[in-house]
């Protein structure tokens, strides 16, 4: 009998539980370079989208088309984590599948996403600042740049409750994706799980924590470029929003609680009731006494 090319749904969580105390269980330094790195591959396709789209993003006649055309460069941020290794914040919270099953505890749990959020964070700061200084926010007269401001600009102005639900939505989605490449037991089948559910997530502009640091710190270290805000049409008062406590006040803290809702509820809660809560069944000698 010819090895299966999946798992299904019963044996991916099976698997998710034992990456969990894999992931709970590494020492705290790996966890550290292994998310810095997934937080320079979530940046890379943040800037890699961008750069495809920013002419057709900054058209409100074409800004659908635009997120299409970014949905479409953005995946390969997650398949280079899937790849060639990386600990993603968002996915991380599939470690909650083994804490529900009591495999590790959900004091290891939240340890591990406050580690790979922290390693996620160096990782976007420090991409996002060589490519602001590499030079090519300045295509098409600035044009490029501007995209950024406007976008780090509405990303500090939602509320909460919309980040909230937008962060959510936004993991529902991604866990969704990443349980469905624990599925696959070969590299292409990881690429294409991974690809057209993160393709969906962009298309639709939901809340990322993590490809939110790169948008983010992308504005923060631009705002003051006057070719940037002319192409943007944004004043210095305008950009002004774009600080670090605005950043993380009204955009990442906020985003961040959506994601581990979205992704522990929807995600982890309900695949775990489904394959791997054990239901108590009594017997008549139970029921007697």
């Amino acid at each position: 009998m010819k090895d299966k090319k999946m798992l299904v749904p019963a044996e991916i969580a099976e698997y998710t539980v034992e990456t969990g105390i894999k992931k709970a269980n590494t020492p705290s330094k790996k966890v550290l370079a292994s998310a810095f790195l997934a937080g320079a591959y979530i940046t890379f396709g943040v800037v890699g989208s961008m750069g495809a789209a920013y002419n057709l993003l900054a058209n409100p006649a074409t800004y659908g088309l635009g997120k299409m055309v970014a949905g479409l460069m953005f995946p390969v941020g997650l398949i280079l984590i899937l790849v060639a290794g990386g600990d993603l914040f968002t996915g991380n919270i599939l470690v909650s599948v083994a804490a529900f099953k009591k495999k590790v505890s959900w004091k290891k749990a939240f340890k591990n996403w406050a580690l790979v959020w922290t390693g996620n964070l160096l990782g976007a700061i420090v991409v996002t600042y060589l490519v602001s200084l590499s030079g090519i926010f300045n295509w098409s007269d600035g044009l490029f740049g501007g995209v950024v401001l406007k976008t780090a600009i509405g990303k500090v102005g939602i509320s909460w409750t919309a980040a909230i639900a937008s962060g959510v939505l936004c993991n529902w989605l991604v866990c969704a994706v990443v349980w469905m490449t624990y599925g696959a037991k070969d590299v292409t089948g990881k690429v294409l799980a991974g690809f057209f559910g993160v393709f969906l997530f962009v298309c639709t502009g939901f809340e990322h924590s993590v490809a939110n640091m790169g948008y983010l710190f992308a504005g923060l270290f631009n705002k003051t470029n006057p070719a940037f805000l002319e192409a943007a049409h944004k004043t210095a008062a305008d950009v002004s929003a774009i600080n670090l406590p605005n950043m993380f006040i009204n955009n990442l803290l906020p985003v961040t609680i959506g994601n581990i809702l979205g992704g522990l509820v929807f995600v982890g809660a309900v695949y775990y009731f489904l394959f791997l809560k054990e239901d108590k069944v009594a017997t008549k000698e139970e029921k007697a006494a």
